[in-house]
């Protein structure tokens, strides 16, 4: 394998695991959320499943969007959109903002889980596609093990609003 086919690997597996690791890295904050934002249990948990929703909603909707304009807009829409939620998750002051943040969160989310996919799709096929594919996921089935490790040492040290 060149060392261009593992960059592309790892960078489209990267991309991949943003939505999974916004998720995994999160949960260790879950009790200090509802602590700070007065929420109740359900309440924070259900920022956790509005994510969850419009991160899957997103990609049914990313994903011919990208076929149609290409993969670039989409991608990089996504991402800024990701970011945007992130940042007004960070800075939420009631847990209604907080679930309206994690929703826009989980929409950028889903071009990252979409569209590597179909670059995938468009720059091999047979044999090459699979290998490209199997390193991607690789990369993506690391962040459930990394990510409540790391979110819990951002939450420890700089509390829960710096894990966004």
């Amino acid at each position: 394998m060149s060392p261009k086919f593992l960059r592309i690997a790892v960078v489209l597996g990267l991309l991949s695991a943003i939505g999974p690791f916004a998720i995994d890295m999160y949960l260790p904050a879950l009790p200090s959320i509802g602590q700070d934002l007065h929420a109740g249990t359900a309440a924070v948990q259900m920022s956790l499943l509005i994510f969850f929703l419009s991160m899957g909603f997103g990609q049914i909707v990313v994903g011919p969007i990208s076929d149609m304009v290409g993969r670039k807009l989409p991608l990089y829409g996504g991402l800024a959109l990701f970011m945007v939620g992130g940042i007004g998750s960070a800075m939420s002051p009631t847990i209604e903002w907080l679930i309206a943040f994690r929703f826009l969160q989980g929409l950028g989310a889903s071009a990252g889980m979409a569209v590597p996919r179909a670059i995938v799709r468009d720059l091999h096929t047979g044999t090459e596609a699979a290998k490209l594919m199997s390193l991607l996921m690789l990369v993506f089935s690391v962040s459930p093990i990394l990510a409540p490790l790391t979110g819990s040492q951002i939450i420890e040290n700089f509390g829960w609003r710096a894990v966004f």
